[in-house]
């Protein structure tokens, strides 16, 4: 990892950094933190939340009022008479609205309820509406629709327009207010000074404990588990069984030979610790990282930054690593239609295969969108007006576990040896991370700040794909081979097969049109990258479906035309 220099940041905030001399320090992540601690990131930023509660910005959208939202009804709670007051002093406020906001302020303060019956203003797309936030309702599709609910119309109110506020008291009283929508920002990207600390947060989950216990893994930011991987014993162990994931929160924290009872669907209620446990004994809870329980300490393993030359050796590297993407892409895609069809399997045999099925094409899907991000980044590495020749020649070899060493690729089922070996090339630090550890140190010296950006993605997804295929792994363990492959022969059909020549037409034409949508770039070639994206999962997908059918594994044939011949590493 490479070494950040030490800098006194004067701007108060992240928003008010982003706006200052030097915008990209504010996108440096530092080790050990993972993304969801950035507000920006955060998972759960409505209903109610766990970082923040974004509701609680329309809670003051209107001037000197705060009010609490339903979806059917807007009740004011409090008036800023002081702010209206010196808004009236400067003469932004007339007499007759000061009397108005006074007025209100003393019913609310002697318990009167007061309400916005009606709401006037100009509302994103939807234009200039006057709202009878009583008769709001949800769905919100078609001709002629309204905001689902308080909320959305509120936020859809564009800053700075004007808006009107039909408000209603006890009995017959009411009154009409008017003015425009407030900004949540200031000039200098910071929370609007009406906003109080602590106000985004008021609302959050409480207590915690509480929600620990009771809310499902669905809910929970990755930094507040509901489920993780137990502690691994000592020696550690590869044990499939040791990846499952345990209840967080169990009673019984004995971490012995056997692995805690994994988690389930059922109510964990009779093996969880009680909601008085978890505040006498929340000390018991470990640290979970890299979803992972851990007792010990933790030392952050650095990763090896050994920058490149600048020109001919990182455009080098980066071809070779787009290289690695499509070749990877291609084993995984082996691999996947290798799986036998779970319609008429028994349970858990089929949703096994299943998941483990849908898994292998998403990361396979992904490895083609870093494809593209790797042409991207050689894109810009480029002097203006420089053509573009896109990197599109598959890696003969793959990275090994080993720095400097590297493996043949090699095109099979998915058996337990072609999934631990997955699980060796997208590994955190290692293999495939290497190669781009390099390419990252090298731009983070010199840039430019977004080629650093999208390495630094392909990376932090290489781990997403490492943790997706120790899944698969767990999922497929439990089943003999024979079970879930279609064949055991592990052979690709004869050259001359027909199924394997349209296959291999259409994986050419595919490499064609991304040839020539990665030349062009965006906005004109679109259409061929959309179309190589359409002829992939249509035609190409087809082809592959049939062979598989009959027991043969979908491979694709090294190509001799120089912009699709192997690379070799660097």
């Amino acid at each position: 990892m490479s070494k950040t220099p030490k800098v006194k940041l004067v701007p108060r905030n992240i928003a008010a950094l982003r706006r200052g001399p030097a915008p990209a320090q504010a996108a440096r992540i530092v080790a050990g933190n993972p993304a969801s601690t950035r507000l920006e990131s955060g998972v759960g930023n409505c209903f109610p939340g766990l970082e923040c509660d974004l509701r609680n910005l329309e809670r003051r959208f209107f001037p000197f009022l705060e009010v609490n939202i339903d979806d059917n009804r807007i009740g004011v709670v409090s008036v800023d008479l002081t702010g209206a007051r010196a808004a009236s002093q400067a003469g932004n406020l007339s007499n007759a609205d000061l009397a108005l906001y006074t007025r209100l302020s003393q019913n609310i303060d002697a318990g009167r309820a007061w309400r916005v019956r009606q709401l006037s203003g100009v509302f994103g797309t939807l234009g200039q509406l006057t709202l009878d936030i009583a008769t709001l309702d949800a769905p919100s599709t078609g001709q002629g629709r309204l905001p689902p609910d308080a909320w959305t119309a509120i936020r859809m109110l564009r800053e700075g327009t004007l808006v009107v506020l039909d408000l209603r008291g006890p009995g017959s009283a009411s009154m009409q207010l008017q003015g425009n929508r407030n900004r949540y920002l200031d000039d200098n990207g910071a929370l609007a000074g009406m906003f109080l600390p602590g106000e985004l947060t008021q609302s959050l989950c409480s207590p915690w404990t509480h929600d620990f216990r009771d809310c499902g893994c669905f809910y929970w930011a990755s930094n507040h588990p509901d489920i993780a991987q137990p502690p691994l014993p000592t020696p550690t162990t590869n044990e499939p069984r040791w990846n499952l994931a345990v209840p967080w929160e169990r009673q019984d924290r004995t971490i012995g030979a056997s692995p805690p009872s994994p988690a389930t669907a059922q109510n964990p209620g009779p093996i969880e610790m009680r909601h008085l446990e978890i505040n006498t004994s929340w000390q018991a809870l470990n640290f979970v990282i890299g979803r992972r329980e851990v007792l010990g300490s933790f030392n952050v393993r650095p990763i090896t930054d050994n920058p490149l030359a600048p020109g001919a050796e990182l455009a080098r590297f980066l071809r070779y690593a787009a290289g690695v993407e499509l070749t990877v892409a291609q084993e995984y895609l082996t691999a996947a239609y290798s799986l036998r069809l779970p319609a008429g399997l028994p349970q858990p045999l089929a949703d096994d295969i299943r998941a483990s099925h849908a898994e292998l094409m998403r990361i396979a899907i992904g490895e083609m969108r870093h494809l593209r991000a790797v042409n991207e980044v050689l894109r810009a590495l480029l002097p203006a007006g420089a053509a573009f020749t896109p990197a599109l020649q598959p890696a003969s070899r793959l990275p090994g576990k080993q720095p400097g060493t590297f493996d043949p690729a090699t095109f099979t089922a998915a058996t337990r040896q072609a999934i631990q070996s997955f699980i060796d090339i997208e590994a955190p630090s290692v293999s495939v991370d290497s190669v781009y550890a390099r390419i990252l140190a090298t731009l983070e010296r010199d840039g430019p700040h977004d080629a650093e950006q999208s390495v630094r993605t392909i990376m932090a997804e290489g781990e997403d794909h490492f943790e997706s295929f120790r899944a698969i792994q767990v999922w497929l363990s439990a089943h003999q081979e024979p079970q879930y492959l279609r064949s055991t022969n592990n052979t690709a059909p004869p050259a001359n097969d027909p199924d394997h020549q349209e296959l291999q037409a259409r994986y050419r034409a595919i490499l064609e049109q991304l040839h020539r949508g990665y030349t062009f770039g965006n906005p004109g070639g679109a259409p061929d990258i959309n179309g190589a994206r359409m002829d992939m999962v249509g035609p190409l997908d087809a082809a592959a479906q049939r062979i598989a059918q009959r027991g043969f594994l979908v491979v694709f044939d090294p190509l001799t035309d120089p912009r699709f011949t192997p690379i070799d590493p660097p």
